[in-house]
């Protein structure tokens, strides 16, 4: 499932990150990465906030489409 989709909440786990080889290397110098246990925290206004690794971070619905959970 794509963490677009995901609910808040929830806590999940990244399977693998998909796209092309800039936005993996993006998504993942801001931490997530595979077997990484992340947590939705709001929705709005097309970005999704996330808890991941003890930090918050905001990432666009084109960019949350590429986070596949388990």
């Amino acid at each position: 499932m794509p963490l677009l989709l995901a609910e808040i909440d929830i806590p999940y786990i990244i399977v693998r990150i998909a796209g092309r080889e800039k936005e993996r290397h993006h998504l993942e110098s801001l931490g997530l990465i595979p077997n990484t246990v992340i947590t939705v925290v709001s929705k709005f206004n097309n970005y999704i906030l996330i808890n991941v690794k003890d930090s918050r971070i905001g990432i666009g619905e084109d960019l949350a489409k590429k986070v596949i959970l388990k």
